[in-house]
């Protein structure tokens, strides 16, 4: 007897009436099983019995070679194929490793057929049967086959046959379940008439993962019906109850399709496509110190505390300080940014930070406390400067860019004359004055003059002294007249000339400024030496003769 399946098999002639019924997304998915090839995949190249190497061939990649073991013998196999006219008994239980796909028929017209010997037992770890139009699972008479719970079988127009009449001796496992005998006795859940004569389960559209929103979403479970049919929702594989398909919680939940006749609500799928709805924790991120400006780096910072997970950012540095605190700093100033935390699961919540206001305020350049100059040899005064409330100075070498020379002071001493500039800076934040101060130090030298010679007059003419000036502009003659014992300043007029000026004409001498002693006080009126005072030049009178009305005689030297 030859038996025509469905979805797992057809003993009668309606199966031809719901062709149109059959699994789309199967026929594709099994079309696509055979066409393509994975590391590990076999395939039959001749008949023979399942454990015999030589009846498979194996793809290493690149090719099809020879096989040296039998499929689920050493290593899972992604893809069995049955095909090329082959017949394959099954002889061994395939329960140490797992086939993803038996595909019975290579659609060339031949026949493909996993045969089951008489009374034979067979457990068989795969997760789909697809059985093409040209295969057939044939039973010599009576025989079990096992499947793991949740195996599905896709039907794509190929034969169940068997040599003897149909029982219930003809049967189908999956899990503990006796799923289906050829009759439906025997304790099955189904003959498989009604197997082939139910709807095909909705293909899903997929499962849904989303993570978390604000406020949270709903996530509804969708799956499509074959033609002519509807869905139900069940909270079970079987059984249960009928349920609205949503998710609107942080968790997962699995919802089980059905199809319904749209004509006739009796006729259902009896497979139900599983759905699966999942919405993951989502992290939370705030700021837990608010955006800082640095004015010395034009850039801020703020800090972030997260749930868990790890924080990135558009722009800036991102560190994190300890468990679930976080900086982002070194912002340059008036850039927004993004921070991002993205949990183990994925999953990451933005937050957008607006970049603070970090233009400084005004700050008034120094007010030089006035330029400053030493005598050479001297101690070098400090130079100062005075700056608004709030704030301090910084002094440099050039009046923009430059080396900074000293910090946080008002006043600076320098190593030598030059000009120094200081830049006003608000202590709190940090903000700069745009302009900096200059406050010059100059090096004055000493005023000295060198003396000329002594002079020696006759009495009643004019006696000339000079000096010699250096880095002098101010003169002040003086005179002594008890041999240097005293000094006075001596001022132009009928005696004197030049009494300012480095050239003294003493008019008209007389024999009592005979031994009169000159000298100058020199100054530079721009420089902050002190003044200093020449050597000594002496006046020496010559007397021509003596005169007298009294017949006295005087005792003249007389300079010769």
């Amino acid at each position: 007897m030859r038996i025509h399946f469905g979805f797992f098999r057809n003993r009668t002639d309606t199966f031809f009436a719901c062709l149109n019924y059959l699994f789309l997304v199967f026929i594709l998915c099994s079309t696509m099983q055979i066409s393509a090839q994975s590391v590990g995949d076999y395939r039959s190249i001749t008949s023979g019995n399942w454990n015999n190497p030589t009846v498979w061939q194996r793809y290493n990649g690149v090719t099809w070679v020879a096989a040296t073991s039998y499929p689920g013998q050493n290593a899972d196999a992604d893809q069995v194929l049955i095909g090329n006219g082959n017949t394959v008994t099954l002889n061994v239980d395939i329960t140490a490793y797992t086939l993803t796909h038996l595909v019975l028929g290579d659609n060339s017209g031949g026949n493909d057929i996993l045969l089951l010997p008489d009374n034979g037992d067979f457990n068989m770890n795969i997760e789909t049967l697809a059985v093409e139009s040209d295969g057939i699972l044939e039973w010599v008479k009576n025989a079990n086959i096992r499947f793991p719970e949740g195996t599905v079988i896709y039907n794509n127009g190929g034969t169940i046959s068997t040599s003897k009449s149909c029982n219930a001796s003809q049967v189908i496992y999956i899990g503990n379940e006796k799923f289906s005998t050829c009759n439906g006795n025997g304790g099955a859940d189904y003959s498989f008439d009604e197997i082939e004569s139910a709807l095909p389960p909705p293909t899903s559209d997929g499962d849904i993962t989303e993570c978390e929103e604000t406020p949270i979403q709903t996530l509804t479970a969708s799956a499509t019906p074959p033609s002519g049919a509807y869905v139900d929702w069940y909270n079970t594989a079987d059984g249960g109850t009928q349920v609205s398909p949503t998710l609107s919680n942080v968790g997962t939940v699995t919802y089980y399709a059905e199809s319904v006749d749209s004509s006739d609500p009796n006729r259902k799928s009896i497979f139900r496509t599983p759905v699966t709805l999942t919405i993951e924790d989502s992290p939370t991120i705030s700021i837990s110190s608010a955006p800082a400006c640095n004015f010395f780096t034009n850039t801020y910072s703020l800090e972030v505390t997260v749930s868990n997970g790890t924080v990135t950012s558009t722009d800036g540095t991102v560190t994190n300080i300890s468990g679930n605190q976080w900086s982002i700093a070194n912002i340059p100033n008036g850039t927004d940014i993004i921070a991002t935390v993205t949990a183990a699961n994925g999953c990451a919540t933005d937050l957008a930070v607006t970049a603070p206001n970090c233009t400084c305020p005004v700050v008034n350049a120094p007010v030089s406390g006035g330029n400053q100059a030493f005598c050479q040899g001297d101690p070098v005064p400090a130079l100062t400067v005075t700056v608004g409330a709030g704030e301090t100075a910084d002094w440099f070498d050039a009046s923009s860019g430059g080396t900074l020379l000293l910090s946080n002071s008002t006043s600076y001493t320098p190593a030598g004359p030059g000009i120094y500039y200081a830049e006003a800076r608000n202590v709190v934040t940090g903000c700069r004055s745009n302009s900096r101060t200059g406050v010059a130090l100059n090096e004055d030298l000493q005023a000295t003059a060198i003396m000329g010679a002594d002079q020696t007059e006759w009495s009643g003419t004019d006696a000339v002294f000079s000096i010699s000036p250096s880095n002098a502009n101010t003169y002040q003659w003086q005179v002594s007249t008890d041999g240097g014992g005293s000094w006075s300043d001596i001022a132009d007029g009928p005696s004197y000339q030049g009494t300012q000026a480095t050239v003294l004409t003493v008019k008209n001498v007389q024999v009592n400024q005979n031994e009169h002693l000159f000298r100058v006080v020199v100054s530079n009126s721009m420089s902050s030496c002190p003044a200093s005072v020449t050597s000594n030049a002496r006046l020496l009178v010559r007397l021509r003769g003596v005169i007298s009305n009294r017949k006295q005689t005087y005792r003249v030297k007389i300079f010769l």
